[in-house]
C-alpha cells in the first residue's frame, strides 16, 4: 500500500476493478463522450479503430444478446448504441445510431448489467424518435437468408425483457407516453400479452399509476391483453385502490379477475378494496354485484374482507359490506373472532359502531375461540372508551372472577404519572404565555387614556363603549382562567399524591388553559373592532369573523359523535340519554366563557 492510498480507497479500487471485470468494462472516454454529444463522424472513426486486446476475465456466459470484453463504455454495462439511446433523438444522435449499427449490429439486442436493451434506454428518457428508428434498424439487420421475416425479428426485438420482466412497453406506460404506446402496439399488436417474470403487465402498471387513458388505449389495441400483476395480483386489485371509474372499467373488460388472489396473502380484491380509503363504498358495491360469493373468501390468514374493514378502521366498507351481506358480520377468523373483536384490539372506532346496530348487534356477546367476547378483549387490550360503550349496550363478560377485570382496567401508576409530568409541562408553557399576553393588553389598551386636563384624566377613551367592555371583561377572563390553570398544574405536580387526583388536576388545567385562550382570542377580536370600527367597519367584521377559526377543534369534536349518534338510533332510553348529554357537553363547554363574557356586557350595558 502506497503512502498516499487509505485502506478505503484500495477497498474501493478494488470493486472498481472486480465490477470492471464483471461486465468487460474498459474505460473508453473518448467513445462515451461522442456518443453523448452525437457525434456520428468521431463515434465511426473510434469504432473503426481497432483497440488492443487485454487480458479481462468475463464471469457472464457470451450470448448473442449479451456484451462481450471491452464492449461496455459504463459501469452499469451500457455498450455505446446504450448511451447514444437515451441521449436524445436529433438528428445527429439519429445518424450516431446507424454509425453504431452500421460497425456492431449485434449491439442493437445487447443488454446492460440491468437486462435493458438499447429500445428500453430509449423508451425510458421519452426518445419517440429514437424508439421508431430503432425499431426501423431492427428490421433489416435480423432478416436472414433472404426470407422477408423481418416483422418477426421486429417483434422479437420489442418482446425482450430486462431482468424485471418488463419490455419497452412498460417504460412508454411508465411515462403515459400515448404516442409511443401507439408507435410500439402498431409494430406488434400483442406486445401487451407478454407475461411478465412474475412483475407487472402493462396494463397493471398503467392503472397502478392512474393512467386511465393509457389502459384504455392498451385494451382497443389488444382485448386479449394481460391483466397480471406481481404475486398473483391483477389489474382490478390496483383499480379498487384507485377509482370507481377504473374498477368498473376492468369488470367490464374481464369479470373473472374478481376471482384471482394474491398468491402470498390469498387476498382478492375486495379485501383491498375493504382497506382503501378511496370510495370504499361504492367500489365495494361494484365488486359484490359482479361476485356476491367474495365476501365469504378469506385470506390466507382466515380473514374475511369485513376483518380487513374493521382492522384499518373504514366506515365506508363496513357500512356496505353489512348491508351488502348482512350475515357476513357472523363470520369469524382464524381466531374465531367476529370483526368486532378485531375492531376491538384493534382499537377501531368504526368497527366498534357499526357493531352496535340493531341489526348485528348481536354478535356483541359471541365468544372466539379462547372464549373472549368483545368486552372480555377491551379489557385486556385496556380499551376503556370501547369498554364503557360495549357496558352501554348491554354487551356481557363470559365467566370470569370480577377482580381480575377490575384488576385489569385499573392504571399502570408509573407510565401514568410520566405522562402526567410530560403532559403538565406542555399546558403549563400555554397558560404561562396566556397570563403574561393578557397582563400585557389590560394596561395597553385600545384607543388610549384621555389627557391629564380632562375631568377624567388617565381613563381609558373608550370606556363606555360595548365593544371595550367587551374587550375588558374577555381580558380579564383569559388572564384568570389562565392563573387558575396553573394552580392546578401546580397540584398535578405533586409527585407524592395519588395518581387519580392529579389527573383530575391536569384534566382541568388543561380545560381552564383552552378557555383562557378563547377567551384571549375574543379579547383579540373585540379590541380591533373598537379601533376600526369608527373608520373600516367591513375590516373590523372581517377580523372577528376570522378570530372564529378558533372553534375548528371544537367541529371536529362534534363531527367524532355524530356518527355514533346516526348508527345508535333507536337504541333505547339509557343510552339516548347519555348521547344527549355527550352532544349537550360538546356543544356548550367550549363557549362558555363568551356565554359570560356577553352576558357580563349586557347586564352592565342595562346598569349604565
Amino acid at each position: 500500500m502506497s503512502a498516499t492510498t487509505t485502506p478505503h480507497q484500495e477497498e474501493l479500487q478494488k470493486t472498481q476493478m472486480q465490477s470492471k471485470r464483471d461486465v468487460g468494462f474498459e474505460p473508453r472516454p473518448e467513445l462515451l463522450m461522442a456518443a453523448r454529444r452525437g457525434d456520428w463522424q468521431q463515434l465511426e472513426r473510434l469504432l473503426a479503430t481497432p483497440q488492443p486486446v487485454r487480458d479481462v476475465v468475463v464471469d457472464i456466459e457470451i450470448e448473442e444478446d449479451v456484451l462481450t470484453s471491452g464492449e461496455a463504455v459504463t459501469m452499469a454495462g451500457d455498450s455505446v448504441l446504450h448511451v447514444v439511446a437515451s441521449s436524445g433523438d436529433g438528428e445527429e444522435i439519429l445518424k450516431s445510431a446507424t454509425a453504431i449499427h452500421g460497425k456492431s449490429s449485434h449491439l442493437l439486442f445487447a443488454r446492460n448489467k440491468k437486462g435493458d436493451t438499447p429500445l428500453h434506454c430509449a423508451a425510458r428518457a421519452g426518445r419517440g424518435r429514437m424508439v421508431t428508428h430503432l425499431l426501423a434498424l431492427a428490421t433489416p439487420a435480423r432478416a436472414e437468408n433472404g426470407h422477408n421475416d423481418g416483422g418477426k425479428k421486429v417483434k422479437e426485438f420489442l418482446r425482450m425483457q430486462n431482468k424485471r420482466g418488463e419490455t419497452a412497453l412498460h417504460e412508454a406506460v411508465r411515462l403515459g407516453d400515448k404516442d409511443m404506446v401507439d408507435r410500439l402496439m402498431a409494430e406488434d399488436p400483442e406486445l401487451a400479452r407478454v407475461p411478465p417474470a412474475d412483475g407487472a403487465s402493462p396494463l397493471y402498471l398503467a392503472v397502478s399509476l392512474g393512467h386511465d387513458d393509457i389502459a384504455r388505449q392498451l385494451h382497443e389495441k389488444d382485448n386479449a391483453l394481460s391483466f397480471c400483476g406481481p404475486d398473483g395480483r391483477t389489474a382490478l386489485h390496483a383499480a379498487v385502490l384507485k377509482s370507481k371509474e377504473t374498477t368498473k372499467m376492468l369488470l367490464e373488460w374481464n369479470k373473472d379477475l374478481i376471482k384471482q388472489a394474491e398468491r402470498s396473502t390469498g387476498s382478492t380484491a375486495l379485501h383491498f378494496a375493504a382497506s382503501s380509503e378511496r370510495a370504499a363504498g361504492p367500489i365495494i358495491s361494484l365488486l359484490l354485484a359482479a361476485g356476491p360469493s367474495l365476501a365469504y373468501q378469506p385470506d390466507n390468514n382466515g380473514s374475511f374482507p369485513i376483518h380487513v374493514a374493521a382492522i384499518a378502521d373504514r366506515g365506508n366498507a363496513l357500512y356496505t359490506l353489512l348491508h351488502g351481506c348482512h350475515d357476513c358480520a357472523e363470520l369469524r377468523d382464524a381466531k374465531g373472532g367476529t370483526f368486532l373483536h378485531v375492531a376491538v384490539v384493534e382499537e377501531s372506532s368504526w368497527g366498534v359502531i357499526e357493531a352496535l346496530n340493531d341489526d348485528v348487534s348481536f354478535i356483541g356477546n359471541m365468544q372466539d375461540n379462547d372464549g373472549n367476547t368483545a368486552l372480555h378483549l377491551a379489557v385486556q387490550h385496556e380499551r376503556a372508551g370501547i369498554h364503557d360503550r360495549l357496558r352501554d349496550v348491554g354487551a356481557t363478560f363470559g365467566t370470569c372472577r370480577r377482580d381480575s377485570v377490575d384488576k385489569r382496567m385499573r392504571l399502570n401508576e408509573k407510565e401514568e404519572a410520566q405522562k402526567i409530568t410530560e403532559a403538565a409541562q406542555t399546558v403549563g408553557l400555554g397558560s404561562a404565555l396566556i397570563a403574561t399576553v393578557a397582563f400585557a393588553a389590560a394596561f395597553t389598551l385600545p384607543g388610549g387614556y384621555r389627557a391629564d386636563d380632562h375631568e377624567n384624566g388617565g381613563s381609558p377613551t373608550l370606556a363606555g363603549h360595548y365593544a371595550f367592555d367587551a374587550f375588558i371583561i374577555a381580558d380579564t377572563l383569559a388572564f384568570v382562567l389562565s392563573i387558575l390553570s396553573i394552580g392546578f398544574l401546580i397540584s398535578a405536580g405533586v409527585v407524592p399524591m395519588n395518581l387519580r387526583p392529579r389527573l383530575f388536576s391536569l384534566t382541568c388545567a388543561k380545560i381552564l388553559m383552552v378557555s383562557s385562550a378563547r377567551s384571549l382570542c375574543a379579547a383579540f377580536a373585540f379590541g380591533l373592532y373598537v379601533e376600526l370600527a369608527p373608520v373600516a367597519r367591513t375590516t373590523a367584521i372581517a377580523s372577528c369573523a376570522i378570530t372564529a377559526l378558533a372553534f375548528l377543534d371544537t367541529a371536529w369534536s362534534i363531527m367524532r359523535i355524530i356518527p355514533t349518534v346516526m348508527v345508535l338510533v333507536g337504541r333505547g332510553v339509557r343510552l339516548w340519554s347519555w348521547t344527549g348529554l355527550v352532544i349537550l357537553t360538546e356543544l356548550l363547554w367550549p363557549f362558555w366563557s363568551y356565554i359570560v363574557i356577553a352576558g357580563l356586557c349586557f347586564r352592565i350595558k342595562r346598569v349604565h
